[in-house]
C-alpha cells in the first residue's frame, strides 16, 4: 500500500507526448506565459538540476533575472548563494515528492516542493519545484490578517511587469528589489501600510505601485499632503461638508477626501503632521470606516485601503506625547522602510540614466552621460535622496542646451561634464600598452550599453554577455581605477 501511495505522488508524461516533439515546443511556449501569470516562484529542471523553465517570481528572489536563471544549474546555485537548498536533485533521484525549508539571497524563507515527472518506463525526465513564503503572516498584526493575506495572495492575477515596473520604480539595489517584493504581496491586502523614509526617497511613488497592484487598482488613489493643509480647513477637507455647514461653504456642500477614495486607496502622506485634533477622528474613521459631513447628522460607510507615509519617528513621537499612541498602533500594521539612496548606488545609476533619458526627451539634446559625471553622482551623498537626483539631472541636461560650460553641480569638488552622443571612440588617441587601452575601451563600451539600456542593470548585462554580479563588479573596479589616479 505504501508503495502505491508513493508512486500516485510522482507525476507521468504519456509516451504520446514525448514523442511529439513539436507539440512540446508548443506547450513550453504556452508554459512560459502561464508560469509568469502564478505568484508564487514554480521551475522546471531535467533530471541533472539545469534549469529549463522558471517564472519571473522565482529570479526575482534570488536576486537575478530570468536568463540568467534559465542557464544555471541547481548545484551552481546552492554554492554561489542564490538559495540554501535544493529539493530538486533529491527528487529525481528518489523518485519521490521531497519538501523542505530554504532561504533565498533576498533572505525570503519558503517552503520548497520538488515533484518528479516520469515517463512510462519509470525515468525521470522533469522536475517541477514550487516555493511558498512561510512567513508574509510577520508583516500582519493578527492570524485573521494572515488568513487575508494568503487568501488575496491566490487571487490576484499576476504579471511579470507588474514586480519591477520600470516606467515608475527603479530598483537594481538588493534592498530596493527586497522592498518591492514585500510590497507586491502587502498590495494584495486590504491591511493598512506606513512607509517610512527619509524625505525624497519616493514613499508616494511606492504607495501608488501598492495601489496599481491592489484588487482596488482601477479605482481612484486619493493623495493627501497633511503637511500643505491649512489647519482651519483639515476637517472640511478630510470629511467634507454639507450646504450651509460654515460661513464661505460652497452652496452646493463638497464631499471630502475620505469619500473620494470610496472603494479605492487613501495615501495621507506626511502623517506626523496631523493635527492632534484631527487624530482621534481619524482614528474613529479608521475603527468604524463611517464618515459624517460637517454640519451633517448622518453617517456614511465607506470601504478604502489607507497608506500613511512620513520621514519622522512616529513611535517617538508617541513618547513625546505629539502624536496619538492608539493611533499610532492602529496604523502600524504593515510599516515598510524605504533605504535612502546613499545606500543603493546601483539605484543612483539606474536612475541618473532614467531621468537623463527622460529629460532629452523633453528638451531635446542628443548628449550622453559621460563616466566621470556617472563616477561624480555615485560618490555624493545625495542629502535629499532621489528628489535631488532627479533636479541635478534636468539641471545638467538644460545647461547643454547653449552649450555651457560644465558647471560645479554638487558640493564634492567635482566637475560634471556631457558627451556628444555621436562622439566616435578614437582608438589611435589611446595611449599606453595594449591592456591599458583594452580596459579603456571596454570601459567606454560598458558604459555606452548602459546608456543604451537606460541604466537597466539587467539588460546590459545580457547584451554584454555577462553576469549582472559582474557588471557591478567591473563598474566598481572603474571607480577605484579613477580614485587611485586622482
Amino acid at each position: 500500500m505504501m508503495r502505491k501511495k508513493k508512486a500516485e505522488r510522482v507525476m507521468r508524461l504519456p509516451r504520446k507526448s514525448r514523442k511529439a516533439g513539436h507539440n512540446y515546443q508548443f506547450s513550453k511556449q504556452n508554459l512560459d506565459r502561464l508560469f509568469d501569470m502564478l505568484p508564487n516562484p514554480i521551475f522546471v529542471t531535467d533530471r541533472h538540476g539545469n534549469v529549463l523553465l522558471s517564472n519571473s517570481t522565482t529570479a526575482l528572489t534570488m536576486d537575478m533575472s530570468v536568463d540568467q536563471l534559465l542557464k544555471s544549474n541547481v548545484r551552481d546555485l546552492v554554492s554561489n548563494g542564490y538559495y540554501t537548498k535544493s529539493y530538486a536533485l533529491e527528487a529525481a533521484e528518489k523518485k519521490c515528492v521531497i519538501k523542505g525549508e530554504l532561504t533565498t539571497k533576498l533572505n525570503f524563507k519558503q517552503l520548497s516542493t520538488s515533484t518528479p515527472i516520469l515517463d512510462e518506463d519509470g525515468n525521470v525526465i522533469l522536475v517541477l519545484t514550487t516555493g511558498r513564503s512561510i512567513d508574509p503572516g510577520n508583516m500582519c498584526s493578527s492570524p485573521e490578517k494572515r488568513e487575508l493575506l494568503n487568501r488575496r495572495k491566490r487571487e490576484v492575477e499576476y504579471l511579470r511587469s507588474y514586480v519591477l515596473d520600470r516606467d515608475t520604480v527603479v530598483a537594481e539595489s538588493k534592498s530596493m528589489r527586497q522592498l518591492l517584493l514585500q510590497a507586491h504581496t502587502v498590495a494584495q491586502t486590504d491591511s493598512t501600510v506606513v512607509l517610512h523614509g527619509e524625505t525624497g526617497t519616493g514613499k508616494e511613488i511606492l504607495a501608488k505601485y501598492l495601489h496599481r497592484h491592489s484588487k482596488r487598482a482601477g479605482e481612484a488613489f486619493i493623495a493627501v499632503n497633511c503637511a500643505t493643509l491649512p489647519e482651519h480647513l483639515v476637517e472640511s477637507e478630510l470629511f467634507g461638508y454639507e450646504k450651509g455647514a460654515f460661513t464661505g461653504a460652497s452652496a452646493d456642500g463638497k464631499i471630502g477626501l475620505f469619500e473620494a477614495a470610496h472603494r479605492g486607496t487613501l495615501f495621507l502622506d506626511e502623517i506626523a503632521e496631523m493635527p492632534l485634533s484631527l487624530q482621534s477622528k481619524l482614528l474613529r474613521v479608521l475603527e468604524t470606516y463611517e464618515v459624517r459631513r460637517l454640519g451633517s447628522h448622518v453617517n456614511r460607510k465607506l470601504d478604502f485601503r489607507l497608506i500613511a507615509a512620513t520621514h519622522k519617528d512616529l513611535h517617538k513621537m508617541t513618547v513625546d506625547g505629539t502624536f496619538r499612541t492608539d493611533l499610532f498602533y492602529r496604523l502600524n500594521v504593515i510599516p515598510l522602510q524605504l533605504p535612502p539612496l546613499r545606500d543603493r548606488p546601483e539605484d543612483i545609476v539606474a536612475l541618473s540614466f532614467k531621468f537623463f533619458e527622460d529629460f532629452k526627451k523633453k528638451y531635446g539634446p542628443e548628449v550622453q552621460l559621460m563616466p566621470d559625471t556617472l563616477s561624480s553622482l555615485q560618490k555624493y551623498n545625495w542629502p535629499g535622496n532621489v528628489r535631488e537626483l532627479r533636479n541635478v539631472v534636468e539641471r545638467l541636461v538644460i545647461s547643454s542646451l547653449q552649450n555651457y560650460p560644465s558647471e560645479q553641480l554638487l558640493d564634492d569638488n567635482k566637475v560634471y561634464e556631457l558627451g556628444s552622443q555621436y562622439d566616435p571612440f578614437r582608438l589611435a588617441g589611446l595611449n599606453g600598452t595594449l591592456k591599458q587601452v583594452t580596459r579603456a575601451v571596454e570601459e567606454r563600451y560598458i558604459y555606452q550599453v548602459l546608456n543604451e539600456c537606460g541604466g537597466r542593470m539587467g539588460e546590459a548585462a545580457e547584451r554584454l554577455g555577462i553576469y549582472r554580479t559582474v557588471l557591478y563588479r567591473k563598474l566598481k573596479s572603474f571607480e577605484k581605477e579613477r580614485n587611485e589616479k586622482n
